[in-house]
């Protein structure tokens, strides 16, 4: 991973004079925390890291704060992605929101990353930590103290138990090999048909319990890198008043299910509105229903082919399954 991390500081390096600021990731509050990193003078670049906890999708950042389409100088922007962000990447230039001629995309095969918050129950004392690397199918943590291996079944984020494009799709230049996808696309909605076993009063059953926990801090619609109405959302918006501020379970239904409406279609399965929950709804799941239908009824999967259109941003009346 040490690796990774110098090569990826050496690549900004060469094309820093071409680049207004350089977006990746560096170490959090703590050893076990990353943070998203932009860096604008060269010689900050030693502060940028690469490892399993570099967890955030860095895409959120270029259509919501700084637009690299709209910008005054003709210097580009850098930024790192692995294999899911690079589709967020896509579906971005897809909608015109942002230029793929402002980009410098460094591409990183993804082994997954890890949730902390797993971590942290499977082992609540750990602290000192001096490296974490992905061996096989374990995760090794190396403290001052000892070292501990988990699998990585029990600490990685859930989006990357079935990941398929682990692997950059769109790049300027690749650090390191592609990995081997972690699921076929056979495995791809095994969680949703597990929950479709379910009866219709345990399936709503389910979501009552899940969604009663929301406490509307939006942090899932802030996190996500194709939200990006702004102050225009209907979830703050009261011309018109689509949604008010009460906290009950009507409320907090309708807004998740506007929420994902929305990036029907859209969806890249980055998993970053989950990530960010507080109170861990696994809110991609209703996305990944409604990209199911999406691939059924359309053969579309969003962040996979640049020059592709959306089937949402347009309407054909001879649409086939229409």
């Amino acid at each position: 991973m040490e690796d990774k991390a110098k090569t990826l500081q050496e690549e900004f390096l060469k094309v820093f004079e071409k680049l207004d600021v350089a977006l990746g990731w560096e170490t959090g509050y703590d050893s076990l925390h990353a943070t998203p990193s932009f860096i604008r003078q060269s010689q900050d670049l030693n502060r940028m890291v690469w490892n399993p906890l570099c967890s955030q999708n860095l895409c959120t950042y270029l259509a919501k704060t700084l637009n690299p389409s709209v910008r005054e100088n003709d210097k580009k922007i850098g930024i790192c992605v692995k294999g899911c962000d690079s589709r967020s990447l896509i579906a971005l230039i897809q909608e015109k929101f942002v230029a793929r001629e402002t980009l410098y995309i460094v591409g990183i095969p993804c082994e997954g990353t890890v949730d902390w918050r797993r971590l942290m129950r499977l082992k609540p004392s750990l602290k000192d930590v001096q490296a974490l690397t992905i061996q096989g199918n374990e995760l090794c943590v190396e403290t001052t103290q000892k070292t501990y291996r988990f699998p990585l079944q029990q600490v990685l984020e859930q989006r990357c138990l079935q990941c398929r494009y682990p692997n950059p799709i769109i790049y300027d230049c690749l650090i390191g090999h592609p990995t081997t996808p972690r699921a076929g696309d056979d495995q791809a909605y095994e969680d949703i048909e597990n929950i479709e076993q379910y009866s219709l009063p345990d399936r709503m059953k389910f979501w009552e319990k899940e969604l009663d926990r929301c406490i509307r801090c939006y942090a899932c619609r802030n996190a996500c890198p194709l939200c990006v109405c702004r102050d225009r959302c209907i979830a703050e918006t009261r011309t018109p008043k689509w949604l008010t501020q009460r906290c009950d379970l009507t409320e907090k239904f309708l807004y998740h299910m506007i929420h994902a409406m929305h990036l029907a279609g859209r969806c890249t399965e980055c998993g970053e509105c989950e990530r960010v929950c507080p109170v861990e709804i696994p809110v991609t799941l209703i996305k990944k229903k409604l990209n199911q239908i999406v691939k059924d009824m359309l053969d579309y999967e969003a962040g996979i082919d640049p020059q592709k259109q959306p089937p949402l941003l347009t309407f054909d009346p001879g649409e086939k399954k229409i």
